[in-house]
């Protein structure tokens, strides 16, 4: 959020993920209800002062094009005027985060990690997509997924939400008049939001929804012009004024991370890595589902395998892989999955019982050498980085029945 438009910028421009009639139809609704949180549940908890020093607010719900920022996927901001000010939120930002809410919400209840809505995020913001896979499908979230009453009624909790969050934090920034955007305007912004949200009988559980989503969008290292900078800092702030404990520990949870430079890179790695394949429902802890080799058989190095990683940097973590090779001769080619996006792997070549090939990640890529175990049904070998085949850790795997 952000207290003037940028021109430019390096975020993705998503004005191709909904048309235009989609947009003018959700726009009609957005723009009604969240008049109503405005003036049904924010207003009436305003304080006399709070009001004088915001004088006579306005909304806008621009549709791309019709602003410099509507067609980012948060592109909120505010900007003072003398007597008052306005308040933009652009019907694309209202329908992704809609849209990230319902997902959110299903994915929840249905017991599946949510770490797939922050690869889906960091993908959109990291690639140059030939096209941009809409929110729901590709995170696997069924077409009537609201008729569910649950899932319809949590969704719907963390979009009111969020909006009221967002809306004062906007108010903040008008209240405050602050002139462009820092960490301290923006810490001042959600401390006056959450101030007010807790005067309301609402619960914050959007902000998770809406902070998790924006951590993907964040650049790493932050840019100086960042119109809505994020930061450790402001998420550990953020926590201590809040009084749900729960979700208190959660954005500072969010916070640590982000103060973590291994995992501003690993953000950035999946980003660059994930596929729309990969962002299928999975259970917490688990890699993406790979997709099945055609006509796997029982020959070594062939089919879909289901194992553990280690890393001699941390060998008492192993991590789950999934790892999914196709055999032609004594050619091989796959993709391997460990939490963090997809790898690919290539030039694979079977020399007896060994297959020797090169994966890659991201920008990262290295060698490795696996053994056939059980009569070809897994395998046990090493990995290293670059040149190496063995500096990096151990693969072992059995093949899923």
């Amino acid at each position: 959020m952000a207290t003037a438009p940028a021109k430019g910028g390096d975020m993705n421009d998503l004005s191709a993920l909904y048309d235009r009639a989609t947009l003018q139809y959700w726009g009609k609704r957005y723009q009604a209800s969240t008049g109503k949180i405005l003036d049904q549940v924010i207003a009436p908890v305003l304080l006399s002062e709070e009001r004088r020093a915001l004088g006579q607010v306005q909304i806008f719900y621009p549709l791309p094009g019709e602003d410099p920022r509507a067609s980012r996927p948060f592109g909120y901001y505010s900007v003072s005027d003398p007597g008052g000010g306005k308040i933009v939120l652009p019907i694309l930002s209202l329908k992704f985060l809609d849209d990230l809410c319902i997902a959110y919400a299903w994915l929840q209840v249905h017991n599946y990690s949510l770490e797939t809505i922050s690869d889906y995020v960091a993908m959109l913001k990291y690639q140059d997509l030939p096209s941009l896979p809409p929110v729901l499908p590709t995170l696997g979230i069924p077409v009537d997924a609201l008729s569910d009453k649950e899932v319809a009624q949590l969704a719907l909790g963390h979009f009111v939400t969020a909006r009221t969050f967002i809306l004062a934090h906007e108010l903040g920034h008008l209240r405050f008049h602050h002139d462009g955007s820092s960490i301290s305007n923006e810490e001042q912004a959600d401390a006056f939001a959450v101030d007010v949200m807790q005067r309301t009988p609402l619960p914050a559980l959007g902000i998770m929804v809406f902070f998790m989503a924006d951590a993907q969008m964040e650049d790493y290292p932050p840019q100086r012009n960042a119109t809505h900078p994020l930061s450790a800092d402001r998420l550990r702030a953020l926590a201590a004024r809040l009084s749900d404990r729960t979700l208190a520990l959660k954005i500072a949870t969010l916070g640590k991370f982000l103060a973590e430079p291994d995992i501003q890179a690993s953000i950035i790695a999946v980003g660059k890595a994930t596929t729309p394949a990969d962002l299928g429902p999975r259970r917490p802890g688990a890699p993406a589902t790979l997709r099945q080799s055609p006509g796997a058989t029982d020959q070594a190095f062939n089919g879909r395998f289901v194992g553990q990683f280690t890393q001699y940097s941390d060998p008492d973590e192993p991590g789950a892989i999934v790892v999914t090779l196709r055999r032609s001769g004594n050619s091989v080619t796959g993709e391997y999955s460990f939490g963090l996006g997809a790898g690919r792997i290539s030039k694979g070549i079977v020399d007896g019982d060994t297959l020797y090939f090169v994966w890659e990640w991201a920008t990262s890529y290295g060698h490795g050498a696996l053994h056939a175990t059980d009569g070809g049904a897994g395998f046990d070998g090493y990995w290293g980085y670059q040149e190496s085949r063995t500096d990096a850790g151990r693969w072992t795997a059995h093949r899923e029945r």
